[in-house]
């Protein structure tokens, strides 16, 4: 078989390492652990394990992951609460036990050392440490196939006689499917390996006894027939689900990647080797030590007993035919990627057997230094996970913060992607009515302009978070009808959500005052209206502008309105292109009057008093702003629009 005894004086130091090596990798699992608010997938996760089981399997029923993860989080979190840290520890757990199953795998088939090497590398891994932060199913993922190879394991040693591990065995199957729906990837690699290793005991196995070798026959439909029982256990465990999960994995959209093979690979071995949160060109010198290590590995099998041979030929299926089946079904693309937690097991069992055979060549001492030149080079990747926020989440927690501090009688906020919902009402729990938008897939743009006209009649100022509206609202319906029908007072980007707020006031179309401005040489300002005569600190301005173009311009430039104080010191300011980023100055047709809206928002702390509002025109990309004449003579960079009065 492939198990190998260890050495009984090394017992106890390797005993005392292991647990060293489990406390790092809880350390570094734990730390900074509520760091970073939850993102959209979590606050989903986080919101589903609130609901009792009957709903929790309603709502899996139209998701794209099984309900496992959810239940268990939903029992966990009844243990140890709901907040982000006590959420996410269940991944900590899940990937810690990982840890200690990459030690009991590499240990039973390859030896104590290699198992002790392969932990230190699992306890390290930027790939793991990732999703083990994260209040999601992939840490579990990883857990259910450490856990099952080993099982699987441990039934191939008995030949399936010892019932207590084929029921062990069947249950961890039918867990690892109700987990993830990318665990059949790594239950097709235990049968391959299954077959292989059927077809090759066709003589039997030897025993000794004594001096003597015995070769005990093997009986070869038994072991077979007991497999197939232990497969068909598990699915019919599963197979409540398995209508649902063939409904949801055939709706699975294909990558359409146009990524070459060598290049996806490349990337692919670059998330194995130091994970998402270092870039290829960084990458370089790790992804070649870890290559040169696995090579090592490969090739010192080949030398190797029949033994080893196996055992590598095992861990390489377990490695490489899940990633084989991610082209197969054209899964590759950088949301999958953390699919390959499933196969970081073999991957570091596998680089860690390369490491004691190139310790064999060298020094005694080299496995440490091998061991601690992996350290460094994966410290990079580990920094840039806590504390880069190129790779951080997407901040809600924030956002909410933002718009309570912002808050004030009469407010209201859409989601324009409604499944924003569940992460945003998990830090937004009192205040303003919450809107998700649009509500169906794809939009209804009669539905959606409907309820957004009831959505602001009830309100006088609008919160809006734009993210995914790619998916949810391709034509932007949401923000369209925004921007003909409401005041845009600006929005900020907060990670990969935009946070935009809105006035709701009456509606000009024609000038209130009129004007004679030209802005540059094609440009003209004819007019403007101002929405609100009583403004107090912290309303928003309405403010519409009547723009027209002489030629087709092919120049983008964007607008400015600024309030200033008797000094001349600024108070207030927006920017943006027309229409609200829809409308921009380069699409303008010649003669055609173009209605823009905006919104300038006064600080809270803004005093009682009379201020001026002045506008204008830059470039885009330079910033250099347009030169202005006002009926015929010049007048510097601005057009001056009047006087506001705010009261204390």
């Amino acid at each position: 078989m492939w198990s190998s005894k260890s050495k009984p004086a090394s017992s106890a130091a390797a005993r005392v390492l292991l647990i060293l090596i489990l406390l790092l990798a809880t350390g570094l699992r734990a730390y900074r652990l509520d760091a970073q608010s939850f993102w959209n997938d979590e606050g989903n996760a986080a919101r589903a394990a609130e609901r009792r089981i009957p709903l929790i399997l309603d709502a899996a029923e139209g998701d794209i992951h099984p309900p496992g993860y959810y239940l268990l989080l939903h029992a966990w979190r009844t243990g140890v609460g709901e907040s982000e840290f006590a959420l996410r520890s269940l991944s900590v757990l899940a990937s810690a036990l990982t840890v200690a199953l990459t030690y009991a795998l590499a240990r039973r088939m390859l030896g104590t050392a290699t198992g002790l090497a392969a932990a230190f590398l699992a306890a390290l891994s930027p790939l793991a440490v990732y999703y083990a932060q994260e209040a999601r199913m992939y840490a579990l993922l990883g857990l259910m196939s450490a856990l099952s190879t080993y099982l699987a394991l441990r039934w191939l040693e008995t030949r399936g006689t010892r019932h207590r591990i084929s029921a062990a065995y069947a249950l961890t199957i039918a867990a690892g499917l109700y987990t993830q729906y990318a665990f059949p990837f790594v239950l097709i690699a235990q049968n391959l390996v299954f077959l292989g290793w059927w077809i090759g005991n066709h003589k039997g196995h030897k025993e000794h006894e004594g001096h003597k070798e015995t070769t005990i026959p093997l009986r070869r439909k038994g072991v077979l027939t007991r497999w197939i029982a232990v497969q068909l256990a598990a699915l019919a465990l599963f197979l409540p689900w398995l209508p649902i999960t063939v409904d949801a994995v055939t709706g699975w959209p294909a990558a359409g990647s146009d990524v070459a093979p060598w290049a996806a690979l490349l990337d692919i071995f670059r998330v194995l080797a130091v994970g998402i949160t270092m870039e290829l060109a960084e990458a370089a010198l790790p992804l070649a030590a870890m290559g040169a290590l696995l090579a090592a590995g490969w090739l010192g099998a080949l030398r190797a007993g029949r033994r080893e041979s196996a055992a590598v030929a095992a861990l390489t299926t377990w490695l490489l035919l899940p990633i084989a089946l991610i082209f197969a079904f054209d899964l590759y693309k950088p949301a999958y990627l953390k699919f390959l937690v499933a196969v970081l097991p073999p991957f570091h069992i596998l680089i860690a057997r390369g490491i004691e055979r190139l310790s064999r060549l060298l020094p005694p001492a080299s496995c440490l230094l091998l061991l601690a030149s992996c350290s460094l080079l994966l410290t990079p990747s580990l920094h840039a996970l806590y504390f880069d926020p190129a790779y951080a989440r997407d901040n809600y927690r924030q956002i909410a913060a933002d718009v309570a501090s912002m808050a004030r009688p009469g407010d209201g906020i859409i989601l324009n992607a409604a499944n924003q919902w569940e992460v945003f009402t998990y830090y937004h729990r009192d205040g303003a009515p919450v809107y998700p938008l649009p509500r169906s897939r794809p939009p209804d743009r009669a539905s959606v302009y409907a309820e957004l006209e009831d959505v602001a009649a009830a309100h006088d100022r609008l919160f809006v978070l734009y993210w995914g509206d790619a998916e949810s609202d391709p034509e932007r319906l949401v923000e369209t009808w925004l921007a003909g029908h409401a005041y845009k007072a600006g929005d900020t980007w907060v990670g990969r959500v935009r946070l935009a707020v809105y006035a709701v006031a009456p509606l000009s179309d024609r000038p209130e005052v009129a004007l004679d401005a030209r802005l540059g040489q094609t440009m003209h300002l004819h007019g403007y209206a101002l929405g609100s005569d009583a403004l107090a600190p912290g309303d928003i301005l309405p403010v519409t502008l009547f723009w027209e173009t002489d030629i087709a311009e092919g120049q983008r430039y964007k607008v400015f309105l600024q309030l200033l104080d008797q000094s001349g010191r600024l108070v207030a300011q927006t920017d943006g292109e027309p229409g609200g980023g829809l409308i921009p100055t380069s699409i303008w047709p010649p003669g055609e009057t173009t209605v823009d809206r905006y919104g300038v928002l006064l600080p809270p702390d803004l005093p009682g008093g009379t201020y001026t509002l002045i506008t204008g025109m830059y470039h885009l990309v330079s910033g250099e702003r347009l030169t202005v004449t006002v009926d015929g003579a010049a007048a510097g960079d601005y057009v001056r629009l009047g006087t506001v009065a705010v009261d204390d």
